[in-house]
């Protein structure tokens, strides 16, 4: 055994912190973590929102504590999953963090085992996660036997050269010539009408029905409801959310919005609709809003080619992409493999950052 891998074990024999489920009352040590972690400070309320308030339940995330003191977090977020024709019960797992002076003392693994024995037991069926390529995607490929299926791609439309950093700061004024070069997409669709307001939730249910009965989307995907629409863009996410919305004769056709964090990150820009016209447009609208609103870029994941033709139309390009891992928590056969990349319709909204 080397030198390091004996540390390792010595430190995992003489661990004296705990791993017990996230309560309520932790959202202030949490947000410490948070902090420390990511230099990245969460709103309370956005925590909260998060993991006390989804519609599908709660109670899945673990922490790791040491005398009163969280020093590792694993969150998992229960959520309605369609798999085939079942609607099931399922878990986005997300924001993996260990206090700095206790890594490499196994705690993101033991947290997210206890988090999968916590979800089989609520009865939940399958696990998502769009992880990055770090420890934690590894960890859970690796020893938690989750599924690297697929990778589902970024698309960013830049929109200030101020974004650049660098040695590219020196080609900020070229950029921003070429900026204006980009394509704009469709912005006046005949007999469409662009409204920079939010659909009711009932409209934006029935959409996401329409398009995937006509598109025959992909058996696999997270399940949209009125409940979720309204805890989605709920005000206590502490997302500013910027809305377009496409109607014709008085009937929705296409929405697209982008949420501005309090904490800084780069927008993810989502969208649906059932005619390409109308949701070229709302792309060209949210985006002409971002850049108005002083936003420097704007991202969306999807695979979609539906979206992918509507953001391509509207300037945006290909940027790298982010891993898509399952898991299967139950024995029973269920309504769709989900280890098949082609099953899946993954898009911004699916992300805990969106």
């Amino acid at each position: 055994m080397s030198q390091e891998a004996a540390r390792k074990a010595s430190a995992m024999m003489e661990r004296k912190w705990t791993v017990r489920p996230y309560q309520p009352e932790d959202v202030d040590s949490l947000q410490e973590l948070y902090t420390l972690v990511f230099r990245e400070p969460r709103p309370a309320q956005h925590l909260v929102w998060k993991y006390s308030r989804n519609p599908a339940g709660s109670g899945l995330s673990m922490v790791a504590e040491l005398s009163g003191q969280m020093v590792g977090h694993y969150g998992m977020m229960p959520t309605w999953l369609r798999i085939g024709k079942q609607v099931v019960l399922g878990v986005q797992a997300c924001e993996a963090m260990t206090h700095p002076d206790f890594r490499n003392q196994g705690i993101s693994i033991a947290l997210a085992r206890a988090g999968m024995d916590a979800a089989i037991a609520k009865g939940v069926e399958a696990g998502y996660g769009l992880a990055p390529l770090d420890k934690s995607y590894h960890g859970l490929v690796a020893r938690l036997n989750w599924d690297h299926v697929t990778d589902i791609p970024c698309w960013a439309r830049v929109l200030n050269a101020n974004v650049l950093k660098g040695r590219f700061r020196r080609i900020r004024h070229l950029v921003s010539l070429g900026l204006n070069f980009l394509p704009s997409g469709n912005r006046t669709p005949g007999g469409v009408e662009i409204r920079d307001e939010k659909p009711s939730d009932e409209e934006m249910v029935s959409l996401a029905e329409l398009t995937s009965s006509r598109e025959k989307l992909p058996a696999c995907s997270v399940q949209r409801s009125v409940d979720w629409f309204k805890w989605r863009f709920d005000s206590e996410s502490k997302r500013s959310y910027v809305w377009s919305s496409a109607y014709r004769d008085g009937k929705l056709e296409a929405w697209a919005a982008f949420g501005i964090n309090e904490w800084g990150e780069m927008p993810l820009i989502d969208m649906n609709g059932s005619d390409p016209k109308s949701l070229e447009a709302v792309v060209s609208a949210a985006t002409r809003q971002a850049r108005k609103l002083g936003v420097s870029a704007l991202f969306a994941y999807t695979s979609d080619q539906n979206m992918v033709r509507a953001l391509k139309s509207c300037g945006y390009l290909r940027h790298g992409s982010i891993p898509l891992v399952v898991r299967q928590f139950t024995l029973r056969t269920l309504d769709a493999n989900i280890h098949v990349d082609s099953s899946w319709h993954i898009t911004s909204q699916d992300f805990d950052t969106f």
